[in-house]
């Protein structure tokens, strides 16, 4: 497969104004400059997806190879985790070849955001997933139990909304 277009993505189309929290913003597009895994955690609700991508939004030309939602909650089996990346990326299905290792062919030498949102039901295809691809691959998180592997921010508070 051919690289793609710097700024090439998946991203939706912003249909609301993002206001407020610039300092929320800069501290996850700093935080992703410095790791490459950053995991935003809270409560449902709190806009940890709409933050993710308006800063992953933001982040478009820095990336050859595009940046990618990867939209999870519909999940439920683990071992179809690389089959969703592989389809939010728009490849196709090669006869003979474990959906695994054809996102790891096609990830080497590959510049790209992957933004992975509601994984936390995914816990282990996720974190192996996240680490196969290093370093191929920057990646978002905007769902994910906190642990002491990945940088988290922010542990919003409950009351938060």
């Amino acid at each position: 497969m051919a690289p793609r277009a710097r700024g090439a993505g998946n991203l939706p189309a912003e249909l609301t104004s993002f206001v407020g929290r610039r300092g929320e913003l800069a501290e996850v597009r700093r935080l992703l400059a410095g790791s490459r895994l950053v995991t935003l955690t809270g409560v449902g609700g709190v806009g940890k997806t709409r933050l993710a991508l308006r800063a992953a939004a933001g982040l478009r030309r820095a990336f050859r190879d595009g940046v990618w939602l990867v939209q999870l909650d519909q999940l439920r089996e683990e071992a179809l985790v690389a089959q969703a990346v592989a389809g939010a990326l728009g490849l196709q299905d090669r006869a003979g070849y474990a959906p695994a290792a054809a996102l790891a062919e096609y990830l080497a030498g590959r510049q790209l955001l992957l933004v992975l949102d509601n994984c936390e039901h995914l816990v282990d295809a996720t974190a192996k997933l996240a680490d196969w691809t290093r370093p191929r691959a920057s990646a978002r998180i905007t769902s994910w139990p906190p642990n002491r592997y990945w940088t988290c921010w922010p542990r919003w508070p409950a009351s938060r909304s």
